[in-house]
């Protein structure tokens, strides 16, 4: 949301709307980060008042995008503190890291968060890949899927020092081979393609999400075609299935050869309970 562009609130608060008429309900829905521009207060009453009024009787995860957090403008400190407020306020997360986990039906949700006042490096303290190694140990007892979800794709994962790490991704390749576990992020707001968005991806299923109000690059920035895209992930005894879907046109997502922007990720230890 952004204050001064109007054009994407009839496509989000419509897309809010059809979220909530999947038939089988929504055990949880993840906003994987960048709901609002630059982090400013009326923003976030924009953002977090209609997701409130629309998805009120929802389980809403919010996650911290670089644009939530300032995108570079702005007292960083203040502004996540503000994040903070807003995601305790309208959905019920009280927070005092930018990460966090919540155990839906016995199912484990990992939230990853950026760590920086740099907005556009997402940078994982020590602590919290630790914290993450310690909650995956709790999610392996469970004996079922873990997800764990982040607004930045992990090859962004910078250490405290700001240089590339890849820690992240080795506790997560290190969890799976034993275990199931699905990666999920944001970021680039790409529309969705079954192989760039639905992937196996350096030892893991990686699933990158696409923006909901997708503007044009071209002047007069109107909306897209493939505005109001984004995914519903169900899972069943013994597979994950991804499907895309858009939530303002209440219809299914086609690839540009016709198929069904869909995958299936089979578990390999199925669910018994």
């Amino acid at each position: 949301m952004e204050t001064n562009n109007w054009k994407r609130y009839p496509a989000f608060t419509q897309g809010l709307q059809n979220v909530t008429k999947n038939k089988s309900g929504n055990d949880a829905i993840v906003v994987l980060g960048d709901s609002v521009m630059c982090g400013q207060y009326l923003e976030n009453v924009i953002f977090h008042g209609l997701a409130g009024l629309f998805l009120r009787n929802e389980t809403v995860l919010p996650v911290l995008g670089n644009h939530d957090a300032g995108n570079g403008d702005g007292d960083p400190v203040k502004i996540l503190n503000r994040w903070y407020r807003f995601s305790d306020a309208f959905f019920d997360v009280q927070l005092e890291h930018p990460y966090y986990y919540k155990v839906i039906n016995g199912y484990y949700f990992i939230i990853l968060g950026m760590e920086t006042d740099q907005t556009q490096e997402c940078v994982y303290s020590d602590a919290q890949l630790d914290w993450l190694e310690d909650t995956l140990k709790l999610a392996a007892a469970s004996g079922k899927p873990a997800f764990v979800i982040a607004h930045f794709p992990l090859h962004w994962s910078k250490d405290q020092n700001y240089q590339t790490t890849w820690r992240p991704l080795q506790i997560l390749q290190n969890y799976y081979r034993e275990h199931d576990l699905f990666f999920l992020c944001g970021h680039h707001h790409t529309p969705l393609q079954r192989d760039q968005s639905f992937r196996f991806q350096n030892g893991i299923p990686q699933i990158y999400a696409p923006s909901l109000s997708r503007l044009s690059d071209v002047e007069p920035h109107d909306m897209t075609e493939k505005t109001g895209e984004g995914i519903i992930v169900e899972l069943y005894a013994d597979r994950l299935l991804v499907r895309g879907r858009n939530f303002v046109r209440s219809a299914w997502v086609y690839d540009d050869d016709g198929t069904l922007c869909e995958r299936t990720y089979e578990l390999k230890n199925p669910i018994t309970d």
